[in-house]
């Protein structure tokens, strides 16, 4: 907001200027061009992210969309969440796979890795069924903290702008409200926020 103000500012300085540009001196164009230079340095430091951008970066880089938001410490808890998910996803994998093949050799009674539990054939597919559940859950949760990450990134960015003022305050108070379409009016009450 800031940025577009400093903009539209500059721009109607232009304005006045190629107006009268018969009477202002050579030195205030220089002084009007080290304004303007300041005001995008300005506008440069103070810049909004954009929402899509962040939402790109980090479908493209967990993390990256924390990190163009400005906000680079949430970085490291994007990614931690999405491989944290990875790994209970290779987790459950790796047991699956052992009491898959430890289950196949049961059933051809050889001796297998789980041999000394004595679960027996029904024991072994249990608990083989119960990996594959959690790793098949395991799989959505990478999904959803792939998603999570990026909504967060988009909407961090959405509320980069947001007014966060102390004195955000409203009161009731009657109005006059008309519809043109049908050329009547009439009182009512209307709520009018104040922002300080």
């Amino acid at each position: 907001m800031k940025a577009l103000f400093i903009v539209v500012l500059f721009l109607f300085s232009g304005q006045l200027y190629s107006q009268q540009s018969d009477t202002i001196p050579a030195a205030p164009q220089e002084k009007v061009q080290m304004i303007f230079m300041d005001s995008v340095k300005l506008a440069r430091k103070n810049r909004l992210p954009i929402p899509k951008k962040a939402l790109l970066y980090s479908l493209v880089l967990p993390g990256s969309g924390q990190v163009y938001n400005g906000h680079w410490w949430k970085a490291p808890f994007a990614v931690g969440a999405i491989g944290g998910m990875v790994y209970l996803v290779q987790y459950n994998n790796g047991f699956y796979q052992k009491l898959k093949t430890a289950l196949e050799l049961e059933l051809m009674n050889k001796p297998h890795q789980f041999s000394d539990l004595n679960l027996g054939v029904n024991g072994l597919r249990a608990n083989r069924d119960s990996y594959d559940k959690n790793r098949q859950l395991s799989y959505v949760g990478v999904v959803a903290a792939y998603g999570l990450v990026a909504i967060e990134a988009f909407v961090d960015a959405h509320l980069q702008n947001f007014d966060i003022s102390e004195d955000l305050s409203w009161r009731i108070k009657p109005t006059f409200q008309s519809d043109p379409r049908l050329g009547m009016g009439g009182p009512g009450i209307g709520i009018v926020f104040m922002v300080k």
